[in-house]
């Protein structure tokens, strides 16, 4: 049966140890910045007992002089192991000099390891000395000597940074602390002050963690309620379920007060889920003799074979050994417990850290002129996309086409209709005026959203009197050309504002887009963003202008040249379309047909020519001088910045800005920080449903 035990105690002792390893490991790395670890942090008012507590726990003295051990972190690693003992001593910076956190936590062992345990007090104060001098070289400490006014020389009073012990061996136990400076509520020195909220801030931020095990070490020496760990515990564990209480200096217990400690420890008053245990650590005069720590352990277990300890009922939580145990079983299941919750954080953070990764500019090359040039590269590759319409860019052109859809009906609005019937000569008509429309079979869309009452309207009498003043000397029954021509000319006046609104609105549809893709692409770097737009924007109003150029050409051309078309076949049979249906109009009116009808049908044959042909070239126009030529030549425009700038060097045009760089590299620690915890935790083997 004792082998049975001793294999199932070495099981569970290997077992133990892993855990603790691999919540150690999850520390070193800074997992502790991103998700909450399991821990157990000892905290307490300074003068407590509490480093007297830890020596005794760990089995190591520790640093107790002012202004080392109560300016620092120290982290207590034990780990019961079959080698032979061992200590190393490290640094664990997390905070830069001035206690902004670090992107990545930095440990590093300071020194070599320890075989011996009495070594390891000055080691430790010395790793402390380090970290309370951040501008010096850490290595320069590892011999340093103290002297009396050592304290003094720090560059700083206190530090968030910390000092790693790790212990080794086979009376070792399993457990890992965090040991937070004491907390000072009192001080003559107005100095003092602010280092002391410093600290009070410090075990806020410690024991608020949900998986912390809050050890909350009270000294019998002074009532329980003046103490002012109690408060913080309890606001930070309300309902105290993650708070365990250590009574210390038993021995400093006043007669006749000892049945008020008795009831906390049988949890009849300040009730702890936990529950409290006891330790008797040994007296200064004790320390002053240098008892070792086995003669420390007879004395605590002398002194709680007297009364009242003696005949109380809750033995097993008096002790230091009770204790060691207790917090190992603790620590170790809340590790073994959280586990896999820790993975899935993890990888939840990972994912969410690579997203926002994602969301950011991709990093810079070392080539600035080869960084720029892809960049500029991209751009006009978007900018392309969007104006040929490929890659499913068809929103950009989407835009355009509702413009020209708009032009075309500002067009529509422009052309006139010709009322035939109406008092011609004197002769009123019996029927109502026949309304002739030649766009009605061009522009369906248009007519619809538009009321022909709202079109010009052109009487056949007002024909009549064009006909008439134009004819001059020509003799009566001959059609003078210049009737159409001035009627036609009158019309086509109109016919440029339609297309300038048309060009101004394609312009801002182009301007908004080219912006869109530049800030994308170049928003990140304020040396260049504002170049390269203004170079866009520039170019741009080149390109209008050369298509308001031709605009203007072809409007100049359609007013003041004679009308004009090559195609016979389609004027003829236009014109022929019209005067017959002109000559069923007064037909119906028991009239001849008039010269008026045929000036009338020469028009509308002309005018439906010239419309289809303007509003196509003209749209063609807009496309090919204005938006194509842009994108054509958008790329060698911006290029000229990188070849004719000679103002500032690349390098300061494509600075990035510092608030995306500090987002990026805070994200690639991160993601480094949680992907080096996921690998610790696979590797571990730890899994969740």
């Amino acid at each position: 049966m004792a082998q049975l035990n001793n294999i199932v105690n070495s099981q569970y002792a290997k077992e133990a140890s892993n855990y603790i390893k691999i919540s150690n490991e999850l520390r070193s790395v800074g997992a502790h910045f991103e998700v909450d670890l399991p821990t157990i942090v000892f905290c307490g008012n300074q003068s407590a007992g509490k480093s007297s507590l830890l020596e005794a726990i760990s089995g190591v003295k520790l640093p107790k002089s002012d202004g080392t051990c109560t300016r620092c972190v120290m982290e207590l690693r034990l780990n019961e192991s079959s080698e032979a003992w061992s200590c190393q001593v490290s640094l664990r910076k997390e905070y830069d000099k001035d206690e902004k956190r670090l992107p990545n936590p930095i440990e590093t062992k300071f020194g070599s390891p320890i075989n011996d345990p009495d070594k390891v007090e000055l080691m430790a104060r010395r790793a402390q000395k380090a970290l309370l001098n951040p501008t010096t070289e850490s290595n320069e400490y590892i011999d340093w000597d103290f002297n009396d006014d050592d304290s003094q020389l720090n560059g700083l009073k206190f530090t968030k940074n910390i000092v790693c012990i790790e212990i080794k061996g086979t009376d070792v136990p399993n457990l890992s602390l965090i040991d937070l400076p004491g907390i000072i509520r009192h001080t003559e020195k107005a100095e003092d002050r602010k280092f002391i909220l410093l600290i009070e801030e410090l075990v806020k931020e410690y024991i608020k963690n949900e998986k912390s095990i809050i050890i909350a070490t009270i000294s019998c020496k002074d009532e329980i309620d003046n103490q002012a760990i109690v408060t913080l515990a309890k606001e930070a564990d309300p309902s105290g379920v993650r708070t365990l209480g250590v009574l210390t200096k038993p021995d400093m217990i006043e007669n006749g007060t000892h049945n008020i400690w008795l009831k906390i420890m049988g949890g009849e008053a300040h009730q702890l889920e936990l529950g409290y245990y006891v330790v008797k650590n040994p007296t200064k005069v004790q320390r002053a003799e240098n008892i070792t720590f086995e003669e420390a352990r007879l004395n605590e277990n002398e002194f709680f074979e007297q009364e009242p300890w003696k005949s109380f009922y809750l033995r097993e939580r008096t002790g230091v050994k009770n204790l060691q145990n207790k917090l190992s079983e603790l620590l170790i299941k809340s590790i073994k417990r959280g586990l896999p919750d820790i993975r899935k954080d993890v990888e939840e953070k990972l994912d969410k850290a690579c997203q926002d990764l994602g969301k950011l500019p991709i990093q810079l090359s070392d080539n600035p002129r080869i960084e720029l040039f892809r960049m500029i590269q991209n751009c006009s590759k978007i900018i392309n996309e969007k104006t040929t319409c490929s890659n499913d860019q068809t929103e950009f052109w989407n835009s355009l086409n509702n413009q020209f859809a708009q032009f075309k009906k500002e067009f529509y609005a422009l052309h006139p209709i010709f009322l035939i019937g109406c008092n011609v000569n004197g002769y009123k008509q019996k029927t109502s005026d026949a309304k002739f429309d030649m766009l009605e079979d061009f522009i369906e869309d248009c007519k619809s959203n538009t009321s022909t009452d709202k079109l010009k309207q052109i009487t056949e009498a007002q024909v009549t009197e064009t006909i008439r003043n134009a004819r001059g000397r020509l003799l009566p029954g001959s059609i003078p050309y210049s009737a159409a021509q001035t009627m036609i000319q009158e019309i086509q006046v109109k016919w440029e504002k339609p297309v300038i609104n048309c060009l101004n609105a394609v312009y801002e549809i182009m301007i908004k887009s080219v912006n869109e893709v530049m800030e994308n692409i170049f928003s990140r770097f304020p040396g260049l963003v504002g170049r390269m737009e203004y170079k866009a924007r520039t170019w741009l109003e080149e390109c209008k202008k050369q298509s308001t150029d031709h605009i203007n050409f072809m409007c100049k051309m359609e007013r003041t040249t004679y009308p004009f078309t090559l195609d016979k076949q389609m004027m003829t049979d236009l014109k022929t379309k019209y005067l017959n249906s002109l000559h069923e109009a007064v037909k119906n009116d028991d009239r001849d047909p008039t010269d008026t009808l045929e000036v009338v049908a020469l028009v509308m044959a002309y005018l439906k020519i010239a419309i289809k042909r303007y509003t196509d070239v003209v749209s063609m126009t807009i496309i090919h001088t204005f938006i194509d030529e842009f994108s054509e030549r958008f790329q060698e425009k911006l290029m000229e910045i990188v070849i004719n700038d000679k103002d500032v060097s690349i390098d300061e045009l494509i600075k990035e800005d510092d608030n995306t760089k500090y987002q990026r590299e805070k994200l690639l620690n991160r993601e480094k920080l949680l992907r080096e915890a996921l690998d610790k935790l696979v590797n571990f083997g730890v899994y969740y449903k």
